[in-house]
């Protein structure tokens, strides 16, 4: 076995099909794990995440019994019992945990096929360079380059693309790339004409002020609460002057500029302030994990037996590793943890764990976050091996 896999499994068993079957099902654990079965040569049969290891085992190594319902196991296309050898797997307590281990360990072992596999979700963002030549918004669900600015995660990509039309109404800008392209020596487009471009097209603006207000636009969404303010005391010094039109413009605008941060957009920041702490639940009651998230790093910090009497001292370590973690580039790996990050932090609040923005964390929070897990609603445990995730080398 690959020697990188061991820093995915730290636990193995060797399976002897004519051994004491009972007492290999009493060496590993009936718990949640991601796990591999591998063959003699070491290679790859099955990876899987499952809620019950033993009892999968049991199902996957046994004689061959049927399985309820025509589940997994030994049938005529597989007998795992007649190619397996030996067992390597990982506990996890939490499904966002699980996800980390299970992706993790299918980028190492099925290099070429995991993505198409796994069924992975890219997370959604919105992308704009002021600097370029001809800066535009577009939605994207590639972060991994290095110039501009990327916001998001947001939910899917039709939010995001709502997004890309709500920046280029709200300041008037450019619809039609393959005009602006042309600029300033193209006719002005149907935008223009009706009011609703500022016209780099036709050179109504030139393409210096027009990058200009691009990057207003960017450092608007960049903070659209302070935004709003600033808009808001407009709004109201019009009015006060008795310019109740003008008023009335800035409200609407007002209005549809505050739909950024709710529903599909409640998660939107840059992506360098794609920072969180999550605490999941640990492997007995009354514990938890702490992760920190940093823009394509996913790092377990500290472990809780019970609510931090010290919260101080975690957040020093947090703070720590943050400000180490602070340079960053996302390359296709960092990428996924982005998307995989951006899958929970959409999923109910119930029983996903909790997530709170770096910006936020101090030692009260801390506490509270602590407790806030500890009344969710704990994972089900499997009856039977309760798999969640499969990949087949066979």
């Amino acid at each position: 076995m690959s020697g990188d896999l061991e820093s995915v499994f730290d636990q193995s068993v060797a399976f002897d099909p004519s051994g004491d079957f009972e007492a290999f099902l009493k060496s590993v654990p009936g718990k949640w794990v991601v796990y591999l079965m591998a063959d003699a040569d070491a290679k790859p049969v099955q990876l899987l995440c499952v809620k019950n290891l033993r009892y999968s085992l049991e199902r996957r190594l046994g004689r061959g019994e049927p399985l309820p319902g025509g589940g997994a196991g030994p049938t005529r296309k597989v007998n795992y019992r007649e190619i397996v050898r030996r067992v390597l797997w990982r506990r996890v307590d939490s499904a966002f945990e699980a996800d980390i281990v299970y992706l993790d360990a299918a980028r190492q072992i099925f290099p070429q096929t995991y993505r198409g596999m796994t069924g992975l979700r890219p997370a959604w963002f919105v992308h704009v360079n002021p600097k370029t030549n001809y800066p535009r918004w577009v939605k994207t669900n590639d972060q991994t380059g290095r110039t501009g600015t990327y916001f998001g995660p947001i939910e899917d990509k039709h939010a995001a693309q709502k997004l890309v039309h709500l920046m280029e109404n709200l300041f008037d800008l450019c619809r039609d790339y393959s005009i602006l392209t042309q600029s300033p020596d193209a006719g002005p487009c149907a935008w223009k004409q009706m009011g609703k471009c500022v016209g780099p097209c036709d050179g109504s603006v030139s393409l210096e002020a027009y990058r200009e207000l691009v990057g207003h636009s960017a450092r608007a969404l960049a903070d659209p609460k302070d935004y709003v303010r600033q808009e808001t005391l407009r709004m109201k010094q019009a009015a006060a002057e008795l310019r109740f039109e003008t008023a009335a413009k800035i409200k609407a605008w007002v209005e549809q500029f505050a739909q950024i941060g709710k529903g599909p957009l409640r998660h939107l920041r840059t992506l360098e302030q794609f920072q969180y702490v999550t605490l999941q639940r640990g492997p007995r009651a009354g514990t938890a994990k702490i992760f920190l998230i940093t823009p394509g790093r996913i790092d377990e910090v500290a472990g809780l037996i019970t609510e931090p009497t010290h919260p101080g001292d975690v957040l020093r370590v947090i703070l720590g590793l943050a400000h180490d973690r602070r340079d960053f580039v996302i390359d296709d790996q960092g990428a996924e943890r982005v998307g995989m990050v951006a899958h929970h932090l959409f999923q109910p609040k119930a029983r996903q764990g909790v997530f709170v923005p770096l910006e936020h964390v101090d030692e009260k929070t801390l506490s509270k976050s602590y407790r806030d897990l500890m009344n969710q609603k704990p994972q089900d445990e499997a009856i039977g091996e309760g798999v969640t995730k499969e990949l087949q080398a066979l």
